[in-house]
Formats: structure tokens, C-alpha cells, sequence
């Protein structure tokens, strides 16, 4: 989400002027990173089902949501590197890790 966020706020500064992109998109990067926080935490805690303890679960989900905030500044890496391209591209890659990660966590639960 974070990545979106980023995203969107480099598209709305290339096609709009500063005062008229304030107007137009009140903080966005500060709703994605919330955005982030709780979507990190709720598949944490979803994906930890199997485990039986409380704690553990809370502290996965807990990592879940930090994980999420720092794929989201290192995507300011790639802004800052390769443009609106570079991001797009950490996105995708980012979705990619994901899936792919939350495959191996599933299978090996199994």
C-alpha cells in the first residue's frame, strides 16, 4: 500500500502544480503507510493461524506491519533512483515477493 501511495504521489507531482497538488490529495502518503500498517498486521495474524499461541501470533503480525513500512521506504530508493518506472517496477517485485513468500509459509505449515 505504501508503494501505491508512492506511486500516486509521483503521479499527481508530474501532471500538477504544488499548490494545486496540496488541494488535490490531502497527505496520501501518510494514509498509505497506515494503510500499510493494518494490512501487514491483519495477514500476519491471518497467515499465523496454525499457531496456537497468542503472543507469538501478535509478535508475527507485529512483523508483518514493520515488514510492510520498510518495502514502503525502500521504494522511496527506487523513486529517488529510476523515477515513476523504478517504482512501478519495486512494486511489482514487491507483490511478487509476497505471493511467493506467503506460498512457502502456507506450504510449510502444511
Amino acid at each position: 500500500m505504501a508503494t501505491l501511495a508512492q506511486i500516486l504521489v509521483s503521479m499527481l507531482r508530474q501532471h500538477l502544480e504544488d499548490v494545486v497538488y496540496r488541494e488535490a490529495a490531502p497527505d496520501p502518503l501518510f494514509y498509505g503507510l497506515f494503510a500499510t500498517i493494518g494490512l501487514g498486521a491483519f495477514f500476519g495474524w491471518r497467515r499465523s493461524r496454525a499457531i496456537d499461541n497468542l503472543w507469538q501470533r501478535g509478535v508475527i503480525a507485529v512483523l508483518s506491519a514493520v515488514g510492510g513500512l520498510l518495502i514502503g521506504f525502500l521504494g522511496a530508493i527506487a523513486d529517488r533512483l529510476l523515477g515513476l518506472p523504478g517504482l512501478i517496477a519495486w512494486g511489482v517485485a514487491a507483490v511478487a515477493f509476497g505471493v511467493a513468500g506467503s506460498r512457502w509459509a502456507t506450504r510449510a505449515s502444511a
